[in-house]
C-alpha cells in the first residue's frame, strides 16, 4: 500500500520529521514554510501526537494534536485533544489520506481514554463527515471609534490600567488566562511552553506578531483580571492619524472587567477603529449608547467538538434543569462509540449517563451531540433543520432546558 501514517516519534531523526511534516502542512494551505514558523512549532509539537502521512515515501500530510483541558458548563474540566496541523497536499488530494489520518487519530485518542476532541474548521462541510459538530460561535468586530459612545451607567469593576513590557507579560497573562478559561463554559487550557508564541513575533495560527502590546487590568487589591494582547497600525494618510488597534485576545475574569479593556482601547487616542474577536452575546454590544457602532465584520462558528466517550463527557457537565432523555447516536465513522444513551439529571443539575437498551426519545448524529455538547446550539433548531429527530415537540423544550447555557459558550484559545 503506497500510504504510510507514522508518528513523528517513530523517525530516527524527529525533528527532520518534524520539518517535513511542517512543510506538507503548510503546503496544504498554499504558504511557503520559513525556518522561524519551523522553530516555534519545535517547541509546541509533542513528537508522539503528530501523524505524518507518507505517499511512496513522500511526505504528503499529517494531523496533530495537543492534550488541554476543555471546561464544561458548570466548571468541570475535562482532557480534551485539540486537533491542529491538518492538511494534505494539494497533490495527492481525493485519495483518503485526510480519512485515513482522522480514523487513526480518533481511535488513538478513543483507546487513550481521552473523552472529546476539538478543532478549528478551516472550511465548514469537512469535518462533519468524522464525527465533529460546530459547538461555539464568535464575532469579529469593527468599532467605529470616533463616534461610538457608552452608557453613563455602564457597569465599573474599579481597578486600575496598566500597560507591560512582552517579557514582563507572560506569566501575567498566563494566570490570568487559566482563571478564565476554567469559569468560561468552552475555555480550553494554554501550555506554559505557547506563551512565548502568543506573545512572540513569530506569526503562527495560535498567536504572535511583531509589535503586540498587553494591557493588563488589575482589581482594587492589585490582582491582574483581566489583559489585552494589541497591536496599533498607525495611518497617517491624508495628513491626520487613522489608527486601526487590532486585538489578538481579550480576556477577563468578568465581562465588566472585559468591556473596562474595551473602552480602553476605543478610547486609544488617535486612533479611527478597534477590531478584533469577541463573544457573540457579550455585554459590549450593549453597554453602547448606539450598538450600531459596535458592528462586527462577520459571525461564525469557531469550536468544533466530537465526543469520544458520550457517557464521560455528558456525565461531567452540569445542566440547567432536571430531565430524562434516551439518545440514540449514530456514529459512521466509529460505530463502536455510538449507540444508545440514558442520561438522568437531578434536581441539582448533575447529569449520569450510560448505555441502555431502553427505546430512543431522539436520534442524531455524533456531530449532532458535539454541537449541543457545550450548550451553545438549541435542540430545537437542530429539530426543525431535521438534524435530530425527536419523539415529540416536548422531548426538544426539555432538552433544550437542560442543555443551554447562559452566558453562550465562549473559545477565543487558537491551536
Amino acid at each position: 500500500m503506497p500510504l504510510q501514517l507514522r508518528t513523528l516519534d517513530t523517525f530516527d531523526d524527529p525533528h527532520q520529521a518534524l520539518s517535513a511534516y511542517v512543510a506538507s502542512d503548510l503546503a496544504a494551505f498554499g504558504e511557503p514554510m520559513a525556518a522561524a514558523e519551523l522553530a516555534v512549532k519545535a517547541q509546541l509539537v509533542d513528537p508522539g501526537r503528530f501523524v505524518l502521512a507518507e505517499w511512496d515515501d513522500e511526505p504528503v500530510g499529517g494531523a496533530g494534536s495537543h492534550a488541554l483541558e476543555l471546561t464544561l458548563p458548570g466548571g468541570a474540566t475535562v482532557p480534551a485533544a485539540a486537533i491542529s496541523d491538518v492538511g494534505v497536499a494539494p497533490t495527492h488530494r481525493r485519495r483518503g489520506i485526510l480519512t485515513a489520518l482522522m480514523r487513526a487519530q480518533l481511535v488513538a485518542l478513543a483507546a487513550e481514554g481521552t473523552p472529546v476532541a476539538v478543532l478549528h474548521a478551516s472550511e465548514g462541510a469537512i469535518y462533519r463527515r468524522y464525527g465533529y459538530g460546530a459547538c461555539t460561535r464568535w464575532r469579529h468586530l469593527r468599532v467605529d471609534a470616533r463616534r461610538v459612545q457608552f452608557r453613563d451607567d455602564s457597569p465599573d469593576p474599579g481597578g486600575s490600567l496598566h500597560l507591560l513590557q512582552i517579557d514582563e507579560a507572560h506569566d501575567t497573562c498566563a494566570q490570568v488566562h487559566d482563571a478564565v478559561r476554567r469559569r468560561v463554559t468552552g475555555g480550553l487550557s494554554r501550555p506554559a511552553s505557547w506563551w512565548p508564541a502568543v506573545l512572540g513575533e513569530v506569526d503562527v495560527y495560535l498567536g504572535g506578531v511583531a509589535g503586540h502590546l498587553v494591557m493588563v487590568h488589575r482589581d482594587t487589591t492589585g490582582r491582574a483580571d483581566g489583559y489585552a494582547i494589541y497591536k496599533v497600525d498607525q495611518d497617517w494618510s491624508r495628513g491626520q492619524a487613522n489608527h486601526v488597534v487590532s486585538v489578538w485576545e481579550l480576556v477577563g475574569v468578568t465581562t465588566d472587567v472585559e468591556v473596562a479593556l474595551w473602552r480602553a482601547l476605543v478610547e486609544h487616542d488617535l486612533v479611527a477603529t478597534v477590531t478584533g474577536q469577541i463573544a457573540v452575546d457579550h455585554p459590549l454590544f450593549d453597554v453602547a449608547v448606539d450598538g450600531r457602532q459596535v458592528g462586527a465584520d462577520w459571525d461564525q462558528d469557531l469550536l468544533w467538538a466530537r465526543p469520544l466517550d458520550v457517557c464521560a463527557v455528558l456525565s461531567a457537565r452540569r445542566y440547567g434543569a432536571p430531565g430524562h432523555l434516551v439518545l440514540a447516536v449514530e456514529d459512521a465513522f466509529l460505530p463502536e462509540v455510538g449507540g444508545t444513551f440514558e442520561l438522568i439529571v437531578d434536581d441539582s443539575g448533575a447529569g449520569e449517563c450510560r448505555r441502555t437498551d431502553a427505546d430512543p426519545q431522539v436520534h442524531l448524529q455524533m456531530s449532532e451531540l458535539g454541537s449541543v455538547l457545550l450548550g451553545g446550539t438549541s435542540w430545537r433548531r437542530l429539530s426543525r433543520a431535521g438534524r435530530v429527530r425527536v419523539a415529540s415537540a416536548g422531548v426538544a423544550d426539555m432538552a433544550d432546558a437542560m442543555f443551554l447555557v447562559d452566558p453562550l459558550p465562549w473559545c477565543w484559545v487558537r491551536f
